[in-house]
């Protein structure tokens, strides 16, 4: 891809800048641990949901 806008020969060239920083790398450093974390907690919350259900239908039938 060529540059819309040469640079001129009397403009000293800019370092080329990237959007990724150090401070960037400790932001995401215990984003593994953190999805595992969620996951079981998801694992978790569903088997609670299915024990409730089995729960409410089993009170429901015993009504009948």
């Amino acid at each position: 891809m060529v540059n819309a806008y040469p640079q001129s020969a009397g403009e000293p060239s800019r370092p080329s800048t990237t959007f990724h920083s150090e401070e960037d790398s400790d932001w995401d450093a215990g984003m593994e641990h953190d999805v595992i974390a969620l996951l079981e907690e998801n694992a978790r919350l569903r088997a609670l949901v299915v024990r409730l259900s089995d729960l409410v239908l089993k009170s429901v039938v015993d009504q009948k």
